[in-house]
């Protein structure tokens, strides 16, 4: 695996006083298998700052906060984030929601509903997106969609700093990377975003790509570009990828392999995965899949994922720890 990247590491620092980032890449840490699989996802125009749990920043809508504190009451499954304003974009006392619904397997991407909706609609909206008994009602805001932007290929980058250190140093310069060199206005096929925590802040600069759902670590220039252009040798990203978040954290493992040996359709192949067996050290898994379009494509692949050892985790004031590593063992591809 190509371990490549832009950390350098400090030996002045003892390790819990150096950045986790720094230390996660300076042991060589793989990040794959660390993307949270969430079955909704709803982002939030938030202005900045954010403290370090978002929901109590200064400038977080009460009305956001009630409908979250409510839909979670409620047991309603879904994973919020708040992401930054890019002014000129949402007009005064309007915010931009967007959310998205992961389907029914086979999958290759969430589904993605954006709007634009005035302050005082935002509690319905979010009340009825995140709710599956309320579903029906987001139909009443259909006025404030935004279909251009769903269109849009949309980069969130965390830099949520005062959250984690790591997240603010090494996060606010790929995301203006991204903006000023990649992406566009809100209308772009390419939208780059600032996001809250987005976990695995070790991971830093962190970032997830929808709405494939796909989570990427310690990228910096060479690999956004590679990333953006979807071009190029994967492996060369395979260090950089936590996983595909459609899918379970052993089978990522797994998935990553066949990303790097399929090359970059695989992205566009709708999929499930199964673990046949597991236990303490090893699991068994099998990856379906098929290719969408008149001349389908079926098949499926095997593969043996188990534990290869751990490596220290630490840093920025927390306490040393250790991270599980994962080796892909006979991988087998099944063409139906």
């Amino acid at each position: 695996m190509n371990q490549s990247n832009e950390f350098t590491w400090n030996d002045d620092l003892p390790p819990d006083a150096a950045y986790c980032a720094v230390v996660s890449a300076g042991c060589g840490e793989d990040p794959i298998g660390s993307a949270p699989s969430h079955a909704q996802y709803l982002f939030v125009e938030v202005a900045l700052p954010w403290a370090d749990q978002v929901e109590q920043s200064r400038l977080f809508p009460e009305a956001l906060r009630h409908a979250l504190h409510e839909a979670e009451e409620q047991g309603a499954r879904f994973r919020f984030l708040a992401f930054a304003p890019e002014t000129p974009d949402t007009r005064m006392g309007y915010l931009r929601v967007i959310h998205f619904q992961r389907p029914a397997a086979p999958l290759s991407r969430y589904e993605k509903q954006e709007y634009v909706v005035p302050e005082d609609e935002l509690y319905g909206l979010v009340s009825a997106l995140v709710n599956e008994s309320k579903v029906e009602e987001s139909e009443l805001y259909a006025k404030y969609r935004d279909h251009a932007g769903e269109a849009a290929r949309d980069l969130f980058v965390c830099t949520h700093g005062s959250r984690d250190v790591c997240c603010g140093k090494f996060g606010y310069p790929l995301y203006k990377e991204l903006r000023d060199r990649y992406a566009g206005g809100p209308h772009s096929p390419l939208r780059a975003w600032r996001t809250s925590h987005l976990g695995g802040h070790r991971y830093a600069p962190t970032a997830l790509d929808m709405p494939e759902g796909r989570y990427w670590a310690r990228l910096g220039p060479r690999q956004l570009a590679r990333l953006v252009e979807r071009s190029g040798v994967v492996g060369e990203l395979g260090w950089h990828c936590r996983g595909w978040g459609g899918i379970g954290s052993l089978e990522q493992v797994a998935e990553r392999e066949i990303l790097i040996e399929q090359g970059w359709d695989w992205l566009n192949y709708d999929k499930q995965s199964f673990i046949t067996m597991e236990d303490a050290t090893a699991a068994k898994v099998r990856i379906e899949y098929r290719q969408p379009g008149a001349a389908t494509v079926e098949g499926a692949y095997t593969a043996r994922v188990r534990v290869s050892g751990t490596v220290p985790t630490g840093g920025c004031g927390r306490e040393q720890g250790e991270a599980k590593q994962y080796i892909v063992e006979e991988l087998m591809h099944i063409v139906e």
